[in-house]
């Protein structure tokens, strides 16, 4: 089988998967929760997006794999962690201005997502090795994109008296 046609299988089946465990599990236990507290588990999803900088460690991709592909996967990723967990911290102190950050962190999270799914199909990274890579694309990626879905609703919804 054609390594995109895997890829595409793989990441069809976790995005369906993390859609039901969101709407039947998820959503339901913080709908009765203010939305500032119900940010902050959907938060800790993107805490971890430091992991592609993997592509960086010796031995874990092709060294083949186009340098300015992993840069824009992992640095973007990075930058995205970093602006999860400060929104986290601000949410969790009650800081003025957290529901901002949490702002700014989505739209540069879905601005990351957006430019390297668009950088990694042009590349054809699924041609090459990409170690633990291959299992963020497929089983992470997904649940930051629904992740990314619910916070713009709690964003863009008041929160219940």
């Amino acid at each position: 089988m054609h390594p995109f046609v895997v890829l595409n299988i793989q990441s069809t089946l976790s995005l369906i998967s993390y859609i039901l465990i969101a709407r039947w599990h998820v959503a339901p236990r913080l709908a009765v929760r203010s939305r500032e507290e119900a940010l902050v588990p959907l938060l800790w999803v993107h805490v971890f997006r430091y992991a592609p900088l993997s592509l960086y460690a010796v031995g874990q991709v092709d060294p083949r794999f186009p340098q300015d592909v992993a840069a824009a996967i992992a640095y973007g990723d990075l930058v995205s962690a970093v602006l999860a967990f400060i929104a986290l911290i601000a949410l969790k102190r009650r800081l003025p201005g957290s529901l901002w950050l949490v702002w700014l962190f989505s739209i540069v999270g879905i601005a990351d997502l957006v430019f390297a799914t668009y950088k990694a199909v042009g590349a054809e990274v699924y041609r090459f090795y990409m170690g633990w890579n291959w299992y963020i694309l497929n089983f992470y990626v997904p649940m930051l994109i629904v992740t990314h879905v619910m916070i713009l609703q709690r964003l863009l919804r008041k929160s219940p008296p």
